[in-house]
């Protein structure tokens, strides 16, 4: 009864009430309906297609019938066709609105106003939800309105701005010395992502976010286990070998004592301040300062720091000394290898991965397979390959591209760019004249082999 409750609602286009049998169907129409089972499978599909989306036969909140004529409207107006492209300019609106408040002065000119547009957004959204609600129903049926998390965001946003919204207007004391009400209004900056229901592509992109996190949290404890291992290492390298005395001229705590004189270009009188022994801002002296430090390393703001202070410690509690342990910098690089270049390519290729499989989910709904897809693509793109050669095979210039285009010409000239990229290489600081006429003929020759070339 439910099925054909179904087919009758969505058969019905001249609104007229649906025609809902009562009576239970014969054997031979039942019979009849399993062998034409696929043929109004596959009109229906047609019919859901050309024309707006059926209601649901279910009564919205146990009132509202399917033949209810304020549920019928409250579809009509849902299934309009500017309908959500009205939706999508007051939430363009609104989120200029946001963007457009004083955030210094509450109570300017510019927030009053944008405040009386906040009631017009606010009011626009309750009504949208209250009519998906009629025409949908709550919570209870397949398809309701809270039965999608996107109208569950909407749902939530949409109730605290109007409780917000209601203390504002009330002007009762006890609603505007509530925190927790006036912070109901932050919520507002979740409207904008009402867009990503309405724009597919949007949607698409956040579904592979959210599926891409299945992934993501595996490779974030192979992280954070990576991320350990050498915030130990560094704990064993540099432990207590991070403090420094405010005098550079005192190298252990004992000699750190007393006051020395700090000389200042723009005064004749030199300052007197305090000697103090005390560590670097990011050291290495516990497991997790050390996963502070590599993660600021890793971000690459402020690692150059690190990085001179690892070469010039020494020893423990010890002072710095410039480039003291410049093998110090292996540890670094191995660790930007590790992270900074393996492990944020491994989170872009998840991301990469994941929108190739939903492109591939989505071909399975086809006729076609991947494969099969990549060869239409080539075939579609596919140019004729065109080759320049003489028309003349006796003539000069025949012979000169015969050689232009030989493999032992090209292996020659890649020779000849490996040589001289070498003698790039040859040159230093204070070199003698000799040397350096040496290497000016030398790369005259290389230039000269290239002019030919």
């Amino acid at each position: 009864e439910l099925e054909k409750e179904m087919v009758a609602l969505q058969l019905t286009g001249d609104g007229s009430p649906p025609q809902v049998e009562i009576c239970p169907p014969s054997p031979s129409r039942h019979f009849k309906g399993k062998n034409n089972k696929k043929e109004e499978e596959d009109k229906k599909g047609e019919e859901e297609e050309e024309g707006p989306k059926p209601m649901l036969p279910y009564s919205s909140m146990f009132i509202l019938s399917p033949t209810n004529p304020v549920r019928r409207a409250a579809h009509w107006v849902v299934n309009l066709r500017y309908f959500d492209f009205f939706i999508m300019v007051v939430i363009s609106l609104s989120s200029i609105a946001l963007a457009a408040e004083d955030p210094v002065v509450e109570h300017s000119t510019r927030n009053v106003i944008l405040n009386y547009f906040d009631y017009a957004f606010t009011g626009v959204f309750t009504v949208e939800m209250l009519l998906k609600i009629l025409d949908m129903g709550i919570i209870l049926h397949p398809g309701s309105y809270l039965r999608e998390f996107w109208n569950i965001m909407d749902a939530v946003v949409v109730i605290c701005a109007a409780i917000s919204l209601g203390f504002e207007l009330s002007g009762s004391s006890a609603g505007q010395n509530l925190s927790t009400i006036k912070s109901l209004r932050v919520l507002r900056v979740l409207r904008p992502l009402k867009t990503i229901k309405r724009v597919p592509k949007l949607k698409a992109v956040f579904d592979c976010v959210v599926n891409s996190l299945k992934n993501v949290i595996n490779i974030l404890i192979v992280y954070i286990l990576f991320q350990f291992i050498f915030a130990v290492i560094a704990v064993q390298l540099f432990n207590g070998r991070f403090f420094f005395c405010t005098d550079e001229s005192k190298f252990t705590k004992e000699e750190c004592q007393g006051k020395f004189f700090v000389f200042d270009d723009n005064s004749i009188l030199p300052k007197v301040q305090d000697r103090d022994w005390k560590p670097r801002c990011f050291h290495y002296d516990n497991v997790a300062a050390a996963m502070l430090t590599l993660f600021a390393v890793q971000t690459g703001e402020g690692w150059p720091q690190v990085l001179q202070n690892s070469m010039a410690a020494t020893y423990e509690d010890m002072g710095p000394i410039q480039n003291f342990r410049i093998e110090m910098s292996i540890f670094y690089i191995v660790y930007f290898v590790v992270f900074p270049f393996f492990f944020v390519n491994i989170f872009v290729a998840l991301i990469i991965i994941t929108f190739q499989e939903q492109g591939e989910a989505e071909l399975q709904d086809g006729e076609i397979d991947k494969n099969q897809k990549s060869c239409i693509d080539f075939t579609i793109q596919a140019r004729p390959l065109e080759r320049y050669m003489p028309n003349k095979r006796n003539s000069f210039k025949y012979k000169i591209w015969r050689i232009v285009v030989s493999t032992p010409f090209e292996y020659f000239i890649m020779m000849l760019i490996v040589f001289n990229t070498l003698l790039l290489m040859m040159k230093f600081y204070k070199q003698s004249q000799i040397y350096k006429k040496i290497l000016n003929y030398m790369n005259m020759g290389f230039t000269s082999m290239f002019t030919v070339e």
